[in-house]
């Protein structure tokens, strides 16, 4: 029978308020991984912009606008023209050791599996998907899904009600997708979501007999010299083809560059020209999105012939074909769709005539030093040098040391007095996690009650106790009886609650892996001062979890009798109640309608759960 779209809404909102109530560790699902990590790297040759007849001073002024725009949350940067490497990196705490997650950028590299598979007579475009999945073809199917090609997934026009919610409350996503009716006709409208590609994803494992990644990785990774990528798995163990893709940003930029070559790479066809030339083809005319202008094959379609790759947060691939000119991000913002600042930062520049106007040979090669040094600065996480350039380089770089230095001194005077302290949050707990990570990876929330200091001359120590569930608290009651009964008293009988340790390096990243159930996740946190509007020091601790691109805020206030503590995370809360809660924007990746807004009183109790500020008090 089809599962009504209503189904998946309301086990959406349990499981959201779920993730508010008392959970275990251990009832986290394991994230499982497909991973290629013994292809041999091959970096893209560096030139300097003067050799690429480009304009160093553009590019400075592109990396300042979208390092000091604040919606653009930038983590890393990398540009490229011709197979050619101009610049590549990331801001700390992310490096290309440990790839950003590309979220829908992914899209479009399983888009160019389906044309490899086309090319090779594996399948074809018009094939019906039910064709690849015979078993749910039954008299109780949709006749709208027994219509359905890949050529619908591949343009987002399967008009399919099943969303990305299959993701939290679905085991097998095939079946659910197939039993579950379409809004339109096929082909009709154009509805992003993400389940369209994982069923790309899903009919090439079938198709191949391998995983996407191990099909991929003689005709596009090995070619390309792209190293150390890991796809997450649904819970079947297919890679989810529409997100979940670990990719550094070198591999990013190569993936653009294949693109604008039309499957040429290093003087070599990787596949003939016209499946990728079809595949970039307009299929779509839409204006969903306030910036583009229609949609290829799993590929977004910007004004002045532009295209890209798109996933939530500002992760992008942005090509201009004519100028072999590839231009790849990573961040954080609160932008799920490609019309965002950041986007129209990089258009603007991309756009501009001088930018292919290089200035006179010895005063470019200062523009391009300049450049370099702005982005060395970027990748250290410093403060951008001033434009006037009222001090040599060096200089700059040993003063930013100093900086830190007293920063690291001046931490260690305000937290010595933590040391050994134990500190109990009054009448409330708050949530470790950001709220993003247990709805999309069904993490626990893991309340916190209580928080132990340990202080270093370089790091801030703190262990985290978690509020013991109803579970565990009638555990510990039935331990206290049997003792006082005089019973014996197993160890698996004697509840103790919960702890999770987390080391923050002084006014810089300190990288650990920690572990959530069964899963071992990476973790970099950092601690560093602020004050308050009347002045006072503010604690500010600063926990990123590289792999997914969010991260939690937690600020404390130094007051008097007690401390204060702000929780904050990224994405904001806009972007989580406004846009998730309402159904105004995407999860991972894919738009979901819920029935509606949420009464204005729920939506303020859903920003005090995300975002909660609680007081605690010293204890002994």
């Amino acid at each position: 029978m089809n599962i009504p779209r209503q189904f998946y809404g309301m086990n959406y909102i349990s499981r959201l308020f779920s993730n508010f109530q008392d959970t275990e560790v251990n009832d986290c699902p394991k994230l499982c991984f497909s991973e290629l990590q013994d292809i041999a790297e091959v970096s893209l040759p560096v030139k300097e912009t003067m050799e690429l007849g480009m304009s160093a001073a553009e590019l400075s002024k592109l990396l300042r606008a979208l390092i000091t725009t604040r919606s653009c949350r930038l983590d890393g940067l990398g540009i490229a023209r011709g197979e050619n490497l101009i610049c590549s990196g990331y801001r700390p705490p992310y490096s290309k050791e440990n790839p950003h997650i590309t979220n829908s950028t992914c899209k479009t590299i399983t888009a160019i599996a389906v044309m490899f598979a086309v090319s090779e007579g594996l399948l074809g475009v018009e094939d019906k998907v039910l064709s690849f999945f015979p078993e749910y073809d039954t008299m109780l199917t949709s006749k709208y899904v027994k219509q359905m090609t890949i050529e619908h997934l591949l343009t987002m026009t399967s008009g399919t009600k099943c969303t990305e919610v299959t993701a939290v409350v679905e085991e097998d996503w095939v079946k659910a997708f197939l039993l579950t009716d379409c809004q339109s006709e096929p082909g009709t409208q154009f509805i992003y979501n993400s389940m369209n590609t994982y069923m790309l994803s899903a009919i090439l494992v079938k198709t191949t007999e391998m995983s996407l990644l191990e099909y991929l990785r003689p005709r596009l990774f090995e070619p390309l010299g792209i190293n150390n990528v890991t796809w997450e798995l649904c819970p079947k163990g297919i890679e989810r083809g529409g997100w979940g893709l670990h990719l550094s940003i070198n591999g990013m930029l190569k993936i653009g560059l294949f693109l604008a070559n039309d499957g040429k790479y290093n003087g070599k066809h990787l596949i003939d020209s016209s499946y990728i030339r079809k595949m970039k083809d307009v299929k779509v005319k839409q204006d969903t999105d306030a910036l583009s202008t229609g949609y290829g094959y799993q590929l977004w379609h910007l004004p002045n012939d532009f295209y890209m790759l798109s996933g939530m947060y500002g992760q992008h691939v942005i090509i201009d074909e004519k100028h072999k000119l590839v231009i790849a991000t990573n961040a954080h913002n609160d932008k799920m769709f490609p019309d965002s600042q950041m986007t129209r930062i990089i258009l603007d520049c991309m756009n501009c005539d001088h930018l292919y106007q290089s200035d006179l040979k010895r005063k470019e090669k200062i523009s391009y030093k300049k450049f370099i040094q702005e982005f060395q600065a970027f990748c250290n996480g410093w403060d951008l040098p001033k434009v006037t350039r009222e001090l040599p380089f060096a200089l700059y770089c040993k003063n930013q040391e100093k900086r830190i230095l007293e920063e690291m001194t001046r931490l260690l005077e305000i937290t010595s007095p933590f040391d050994g302290k134990y500190l109990h949050i009054e009448q409330a707990s708050f949530k470790l996690f950001p709220y993003m990570m247990r709805g999309m990876y069904q993490f626990p929330p893991f309340a916190v009650t209580d928080i132990a200091f340990r202080v270093t001359d370089k790091t801030l120590k703190l262990c985290f106790f978690k509020e013991q569930s109803k579970r565990e608290q009638s555990k510990k009651e039935q331990s206290k009886k049997d003792k006082e009964q005089g019973n014996r008293i197993s160890k698996q009988d004697d509840s103790k609650q919960e702890k999770l340790i987390v080391k923050a390096g002084f006014a810089r990243y300190y990288n650990q892996r920690i572990s959530i159930g069964p899963n071992d996740i990476s973790l970099a946190a950092k601690a560093y001062l602020s004050t308050d509007e009347d002045g006072n020091s503010v604690i500010q601790l600063d926990m990123v979890f590289p792999a997914t691109g969010f991260s939690r805020k937690i600020k404390f206030f130094l007051l008097e009798d007690r401390i204060a503590i702000e929780c904050m995370e990224y994405p904001d809360m806009r972007a989580i109640v406004d846009q998730v809660i309402y159904g105004e924007t995407v999860l991972a990746g894919n738009a979901i309608d819920l029935t509606g807004k949420l009464p204005e009183g729920l939506r303020v109790l859903m920003e005090h759960k995300v975002e909660p500020k609680v007081n605690g008090v010293w204890v002994e």
